[in-house]
């Protein structure tokens, strides 16, 4: 067998698993779908939930007892 032979089973391989791997894909997303609730979201917390994820991806923090204390929960013991 060539060289030439070999490179193209493999590619074969590839596709046909590119293709299989797209077919779970979607099985999982749908399941996804089909599991999980949505929810609705108020626009307040929709903005929120953003400023946190801009100051994630800042790699900014926050200490612990200043969200404990917004969110009015209790100390952790």
């Amino acid at each position: 067998m060539t060289t030439e032979a070999s490179l193209d089973k493999v590619y074969a391989e590839v596709k046909r698993m590119r293709v299989k791997l797209e077919s779970i894909e979607k099985t999982l997303e749908s399941l996804r779908e089909s599991l999980l609730p949505e929810e609705k979201i108020a626009p307040e917390e929709m903005e929120e939930l953003e400023t946190l994820k801009q100051e994630a991806l800042r790699c900014e923090c926050v200490p612990l007892e200043e969200v404990l204390k917004k969110h009015g929960a209790r100390k952790r013991a």
